[in-house]
């Protein structure tokens, strides 16, 4: 990927529109695009926890949560570290590690995407790949198939780690009873 580009990335749930981490030019691409209000951060997806070194604070519950469900459908919101505030001006970050060995593989070549579900706001997450094409063809570099790997169409649950509390933001593929459960088992 270069500057500005916009790729299609499958994922172990809807596909994604992504962009490369701090590029301004293609990050603005995807608000134009999705017509999604600017005020709405854009997501992080990662290989390896390691990336997120120099980008948010992981408490040991946070590690915790990513040990049990990543590479999986679970997004967390954490406070982010000095160095990617200072470029960013974001206080917090929602990061993901998509369980899909493409979505992987182009992170691993990229860095960590900027990923957003494939979709103007408001709409649902487009899954047909020939709709995909059709709508987003012309907007982005590449469109890259799911392949033969199984996904659920449901998005990602959404959790706020940013204090010592959870905040079940948006309940997806793990239901919130599974999160709380799994909550109390580290007591």
């Amino acid at each position: 990927m270069y500057l500005g580009d916009l790729i299609v990335i499958p994922t172990d749930t809807v596909y994604g529109l992504a962009a490369k981490l701090y590029d301004e030019k293609a990050l603005t691409k995807i608000y134009q695009i999705k017509g999604r209000d600017e005020s709405k951060k854009i997501p992080l997806l990662i290989s390896k926890i390691e990336q997120l070194k120099d980008i948010c604070i992981m408490s040991k519950l946070s590690q915790a949560f990513m040990k049990k469900y990543w590479p999986g459908p679970l997004t967390i919101i954490l406070k982010t570290a000095d160095m990617y505030k200072q470029k960013t001006g974001e206080d917090t970050i929602a990061v993901r590690m998509p369980d899909h060995p493409v979505a992987l593989k182009l992170i691993d070549l990229n860095g960590p995407l900027k990923v957003t579900s494939l979709n103007k706001s408001n709409e649902k997450p487009l899954t047909n790949f020939k709709d995909i094409e059709k709508k987003f063809g012309p907007l982005v570099k590449e469109i890259y198939p799911q392949g033969n790997i199984v996904k659920s169409d449901i998005s990602s649950t959404i959790i706020d780690l940013t204090t010592n509390k959870i905040v079940v933001v948006r309940q997806g593929e793990i239901l919130e009873s599974e999160i709380l459960a799994f909550k109390d088992s580290l007591k």
